[in-house]
Order: C-alpha cells, then structure tokens, then sequence
C-alpha cells in the first residue's frame, strides 16, 4: 500500500472519519512504525472526539483507545500551536485510571477549548 494509503488511513483515525475499530483495522495492514511524521493532529481534533463521545456515537472506552493510539503513534505529529493541550488532553483522555471517569474529563476539556 502506498504512503498516500496511509496517509488517510492515519487521518481516518485522528478524525474519527469511520468507526474507529475500522480504522484501526486498516492501520494494521500497514508495517509498523512509519519511517516519518505522516499526519497532524490539532486541538479540533479532539474537540471532535468529544462531540462524538458526547452524541453517544463513540463509548467511554472508544475515546480511551482513540487517545491512546493517537499518544503512542509516531506517525503522527501534534500541531505545534496546540502541542501542550493536545498532549495533556490526550493523556487524560487515556488514563482514566489517573485522570477520572470520560464525562468528567471530556467537560473539563471541553471547556479548556473554548
């Protein structure tokens, strides 16, 4: 598969622009770790997971896999002007053990936003 391929399967992650066990799945298909930074990742980004955790189309435990597979990609870079929040949302959003339960965090994020 080309680098294009791959491209949009990362960008079909980092906006949720499938289900996500679907675009994990076709992540998959590709050798892991990518040799360079193929997407970016941008605070929006995150307010759209929240918008779809908050509309009942992804659960608690989706956003979790979602922040933790975008925190541990190499292939994906976090947009320079949104780097601290997004690394601080990010790992909220995937230690719910540490940080509380999603609804809790997903506000306090939400608000950070705007």
């Amino acid at each position: 598969m080309s680098q294009v391929q791959r491209r949009e399967a990362v960008y079909d992650l980092i906006q949720l622009r499938c289900p996500l066990q679907e675009a994990l799945a076709r992540l998959s298909t590709f050798e892991w770790p990518s040799q360079e930074e193929l997407a970016t990742a941008f605070a929006r980004d995150i307010g759209h997971a929240l918008d779809e955790f908050w509309a009942g189309k992804i659960s608690a435990d989706d956003l979790c896999v979602w922040a933790e597979e975008l925190q541990g990609r190499e292939d994906i870079a976090l947009n320079p002007e949104d780097r601290d929040f997004l690394a601080d949302a990010l790992f909220q959003l995937s230690t719910p053990e540490i940080c509380g339960p999603a609804d809790e965090v997903a506000l306090a994020l939400r608000v950070r936003l705007t």
